[in-house]
This record gives structure tokens, sequence and C-alpha cells, in this order.
């Protein structure tokens, strides 16, 4: 009895097995070479090391904005489309610019933070994603 694939020439060869989870390291090691990504994990950083803040809405609004900075630079990295990335990379530079004003009502209710070094690297990551979605 014959079946359909009789006619499909049969290897010797093994079949090449299915990609494994460890795809997924490169895709990290990419997104670590992405200056902008770089730049917004050491932006958060600095945020890491000043929660909580005294104000706790200022603080759980800093800490939100400044996820969402990295984790839309990770999601715009991955999109398809030019239009899908802009679109992505626009957003994560609102998240930027919202973090850009709650440090300067920091700077007006604490006068022990240093947030020079925090604001330098969040002002490249701001220009880096605006060069991003004015490109694509």
């Amino acid at each position: 009895m014959s079946s359909l694939h009789d006619d499909v020439p049969v290897s010797a060869e093994p079949r090449t097995p299915a990609p494994s989870t460890t795809a997924f390291p490169t895709a990290s090691t990419s997104l670590q070479r992405f200056d902008a990504y770089r730049l917004a994990v050491a932006f958060r950083r600095h945020v890491v090391r000043w929660l909580p803040l005294r104000r706790p809405e200022l603080s759980d609004q800093l800490d939100r904005a400044s996820i969402s900075v990295v984790l839309n630079i990770a999601e715009a990295v991955g999109r398809t489309t030019p239009r899908d990335q802009a679109r992505t990379f626009a957003i994560a530079r609102g998240s930027a610019i919202e973090c850009a004003a709650i440090l300067d009502l920091l700077e007006l209710e604490s006068a022990n933070l240093d947030l020079s070094a925090a604001r330098e690297t969040l002002g490249r990551v701001c220009a880096m994603l605006t060069r991003l979605v004015l490109r694509r």
C-alpha cells in the first residue's frame, strides 16, 4: 500500500532539531549592545539607589517611568517594521521625559540628592531615542 508521501525522498541524515531556548541569550546579548538600552538601564540603576523617596507618589511614578523606558526600548528592538519601532521608541522617549520632569520635582524637594549623573545619562537616552524616532 502506498501513501501520499512515497515520492518524497527519505534522507538518512538526522533532522535539525527545533530551536531551543538557548536562542534567547543571543537576543539578550544583542540588546545589551544597543546603546540606548544600556544607558536606560544605567539610568534605572540611579533610580533604584534613590528609592523609596520621601514622597511615595513621586517614588512610584519614577519607579514605573524608569522601568517603562527600559522595557519600551527592548520592545522596540523586537518590532519588525520601522513604523512600529518608531512608535515604541516614541513611547520610551515620553517615559524618559516624564523621568526628567520627576527629577525637576525631586530637585525642588531634596537638596541632598545629586542628580547630575542621572540627568546626564537621561539626557543621552532622550537624544538617542529622538534620533531613533526621527530616522524611522
